[in-house]
């Protein structure tokens, strides 16, 4: 930040660090250890360059769902957010305990198409870039509004491509939502966790979906189980065919 009673800016990573106090300039000298700067705040940089977040620095998260999907992940619940819902193709929705409509979280599953079968931490840069090259062929056929495009994300130790688009709230044509997108692909599958809400509303709710990403598990599933092949009933046996009677006996 720049101090607005002077045009120095603070500087980041040397032994005295100025900062301004009311006008006044207080000097506070730092020993420097010889060590890069250590991250203070929950938001940290991998040393690939993609931000990440602790997951004990967002906010908590309980487990009260089972295993879904098929087997294939485990759905944490936010603090203050309760299970609302499921249908089809729909993992399941939360809402804030207590109210129905938005914020709301919602987890979504569908196969694959392109990219990557799983996304990893090594992976998520490119991800996040091919999720920007569908997002921009959206914006060219006017099919969506991005707000923030698309950047590689570590929440907790799992991997998505975050991106900000406008919505519209089913009814009511004029009441403009915006939608936080937290996508991967796992196994195949790929996964977003779409957190709608009023506009201006992004950074009070953001956190709870990010601590939701952080707290999901993903698991190769468990194989259908084939149905069983009908057996035909067996033939009944042949009867033998009846003994010839025995030829009568010569005569004396």
């Amino acid at each position: 930040m720049v101090c607005s009673h002077c045009s120095q800016r603070p500087a980041r990573g040397n032994s005295v660090r100025r900062i301004a106090v009311c006008g006044s300039l207080v000097t506070l000298v730092l020993v420097a250890s010889g060590c890069g700067e250590v991250p203070t705040g929950p938001e940290s940089t991998t040393s690939g360059g993609v931000k990440q977040y602790a997951a004990a620095v967002l906010p908590r998260v309980t487990q009260e769902l089972p295993v879904l999907d098929d087997g294939h992940i485990e759905i944490p619940t936010p603090e203050g957010w309760a299970f609302a819902s499921q249908s089809r193709g729909l993992i399941t929705r939360f809402h804030l305990k207590g109210r129905t409509g938005v914020p709301q979280i919602i987890v979504k599953v569908e196969p694959a198409a392109g990219g990557p079968e799983t996304v990893t931490a090594d992976n998520v840069a490119a991800y996040a870039a091919q999720v920007q090259a569908e997002l921009d062929a959206g914006v060219r056929e006017k099919k969506i509004t991005l707000l923030e495009q698309a950047k590689p994300l570590l929440l907790g130790t799992q991997p998505y491509a975050r991106y900000v688009i406008t919505g519209k709230l089913p009814g009511k044509e004029l009441a403009t939502i915006e939608r936080q997108i937290l996508r991967t692909t796992q196994g195949g599958r790929t996964y977003t966790i779409d957190l709608q809400v009023r506009s201006n509303e992004l950074e009070k709710h953001r956190d709870h979906a990010y601590a939701l990403a952080a707290g999901t598990k993903f698991h190769s599933g468990t194989a259908a189980t084939p149905p069983a092949t009908p057996t035909e009933p067996a033939a009944p046996a042949e009867a033998a065919p009846p003994a010839e009677p025995a030829a009568p006996a010569a005569a004396p």
